[in-house]
């Protein structure tokens, strides 16, 4: 098996070669282990230089114990807390007047009226007012965002899906379809931005390498801490 030294830790990494996969990338499964994926006839010698590039976030992965999902597990009680667009808020429940649930924002309180009838069925239909109306959120902000940053980038998709993804916060795909997670509007907006970029700047560098990171740069120098908010923050948005 493969190592790769960072400072005095030595790291294993399984490769694992993806035929649909345009470019590398690096994960971490839930016993952090560290996994590099590549497409098909990649040159394997510039994989220890994009770990190499990649060491903090290997490091903060793999060497940080992940919480398990019990302690982050949303239950979707009074009290409880959600991200909205990067403020902490506090779910609030009601009951609605009428037979329709809603939801809506009040300064620091996301508050979930509920349908009358829907009650013996509170916590399924607490989350699933909460996910209709955080992908509502999403389709008005995120195509606005990539509105505005393609006249940057100098690219824009083809298409644009929103939709949720369990292991990814978007991605590009090579007929210009580009898709981002509707959990994304959990987090402040710059956080939003380096994705919204980080996906754009795909369109012309299908890969991780040196170009794609510059490109990136570019446009968001500090784009290192917005990745590194979603990577600290990543089980708590998708722990519902």
């Amino acid at each position: 098996m493969p190592t790769i030294s960072i400072g005095s830790t030595v790291i294993s990494y399984t490769i694992e070669v993806r035929p649909r996969r345009r470019y590398m990338a690096i994960q971490v499964d839930g016993q952090q282990r560290l996994k590099v994926l590549v497409p098909i006839d990649y040159p394997l010698t510039q994989i220890e230089p994009f770990l190499l590039q990649e060491s903090q976030w290997i490091l903060r992965n793999v060497m940080t114990p992940t919480p398990t999902s019990p302690s982050v597990q949303k239950r979707f009680v009074n009290g409880e807390t959600f991200w909205v667009a990067g403020d902490v808020v506090r779910l609030a429940l009601t009951q609605a007047a009428d037979k329709v649930s809603y939801v809506h924002r009040e300064h620091d309180q996301l508050i979930v009226s509920l349908a009358q009838e829907s009650l013996l069925l509170e916590t399924e239909m607490v989350r699933a007012a909460l996910v209709a109306w955080y992908r509502q959120m999403a389709l008005e902000v995120l195509p606005a965002r990539i509105e505005y940053y393609k006249g940057i980038v100098g690219r824009g998709p083809e298409r644009l899906k929103i939709s949720e993804y369990k292991s990814r916060w978007g991605y590009c795909r090579a007929d210009g379809l580009i898709a981002l997670n509707w959990r994304l509007v959990q987090a402040p907006e710059p956080v939003m931005d380096y994705v919204v970029v980080h996906e754009l700047a795909h369109l012309r560098h299908p890969h991780h390498q040196t170009t794609f990171w510059y490109a990136v740069a570019s446009i968001l120098p500090n784009y290192a801490a917005q990745k590194r908010w979603l990577s600290d923050h990543a089980a708590e948005l998708g722990a519902w």
